[in-house]
């Protein structure tokens, strides 16, 4: 045979083996395409997951201390609940999320609540691949664990312009705040502490406020500190306080009162932090205010007394996200105020129920009730009955 002749041959063969080689390069290349497709699906399902998780573990720890053990004999499984009713407002492939009860734990004790989203094969919700089916993978588990605790704070947000003393240890039972008798200690003796329980020394009223629980308070007015009526006040004074003005915000004082009454100042608030004090009674545009705030939710009302809710709420089952739920500070009741615009600190911030106004002028009152003290991370007050809520895992 002719050189020529074997020589065609042989390229022959060589291109045909190069066919082979693209063909099978380009299976590898599709492949890997095709499963770096499914990788970043499952990566995104991951993250969809821990997302879910993590919503869900702090709306269960924000039940801890919405509804706290103290007060509730239910707040394990109302924690619980909550944390099965914030996974399912989320999805993970566009699906719906699902908690069991065995998906949720609640530790009392420590005040956290530990989510794990499951979307798993046992279950029958595992997520399904597109390509990887190819290899003989039809689905992947995929799990999102998060935990969420209550922790001491310093700080608050959302914070009205009123102010009350907090309760104090009167130990000589007058009514008033003696230096070198009474005793004030805010996460002892402060609102919302277990010193407040009936049975303990000072204590004022029927056993069912639990740790202050539904408790009236008029939250501003001029009655005399420890008056039984209207705790919470001083005489002559009323306590309204100017919050740091935000950007967009009413410039004006009285109208920049007015609107933080009916609206959430975002601006944080520390404890044993300097804050102006506003001038005079203010009591126009306190009624204005509240008016404006009640608006918002006008058949809100607070129904029971030892472990009382508010019914007929725009929210429903959620009336602890109504407006007209207010974050309200509180000072030491030792403090002596001088006449002007002076500066105090704040020494606790308490959640209440905002129910209405009365009167007018030096007898103008406004009244709540009493639910939690609350806050947001921030400032450095570990002995604080405040609680913000935290993710720590």
């Amino acid at each position: 045979m002719p050189d020529c002749q074997r020589n065609e041959g042989i390229l022959g063969d060589s291109r045909g083996v190069s066919m082979v080689l693209v063909a099978i390069t380009m299976v590898a290349l599709l492949s890997a395409t095709a499963l770096a497709i499914d990788i970043g699906m499952l990566l995104n399902a991951r993250t969809e997951a821990q997302r879910a998780a993590d919503a869900a573990a702090l709306a269960g720890a924000g039940s801890l201390v919405t509804f706290p053990q103290t007060v509730f004999a239910d707040a394990e499984a109302r924690a619980e609940n909550k944390a099965i009713e914030y996974g399912a407002l989320n999805t993970v492939t566009d699906i719906p999320v699902t908690l069991l009860p065995e998906d949720v734990d609640v530790d009392l004790a420590q005040e956290r609540v530990t989510v794990t989203v499951r979307r798993i094969g046992v279950r029958g919700t595992a997520v399904g691949t597109w390509f990887a089916n190819v290899f003989g993978v039809s689905e992947v588990d995929v799990e999102a664990r998060a935990a969420a605790e209550a922790q001491p704070s310093g700080a608050a947000r959302c914070v009205k312009p009123f102010s009350i003393y907090d309760y104090f240890d009167d130990v000589n039972e007058n009514g008033e705040w003696d230096d070198g008798i009474d005793e004030y200690d805010p996460a002892i003796h402060g609102y919302g502490s277990d010193w407040r329980n009936f049975g303990q020394p000072g204590y004022e009223g029927p056993p069912n406020y639990v740790n202050d629980w539904g408790r009236p308070i008029t939250i501003k007015g001029n009655s005399k500190k420890g008056d039984p009526c209207c705790p919470g006040t001083g005489p002559s004074w009323y306590y309204p306080w100017d919050i740091p003005q935000i950007s967009g915000g009413p410039a004006s004082g009285a109208n920049r009162y007015r609107w933080n009454i009916a609206n959430c100042n975002p601006s944080t608030v520390y404890t044993y932090t300097p804050y102006d004090k506003e001038n005079g009674n203010m009591w126009g545009p306190t009624i204005q205010g509240i008016e404006d705030l009640i608006a918002k939710d006008p058949g809100a009302h607070w129904v029971g007394e030892e472990d009382g809710y508010v019914a007929g709420s725009a929210w429903g089952d959620n009336w602890e996200a109504s407006p007209r739920i207010g974050i309200v500070p509180t000072f030491d009741p030792g403090l002596a105020f001088e006449p002007g615009k002076k500066e105090y600190e704040f020494t606790n911030f308490m959640a209440v129920f905002i129910e209405g106004v009365t009167g007018g002028g030096n007898n103008q009152q406004v009244h709540g009730r009493i639910l939690y003290a609350t806050g947001v991370g921030g400032g450095s007050d570990p002995g604080s009955t405040v609680k913000f809520i935290q993710l720590v895992e």
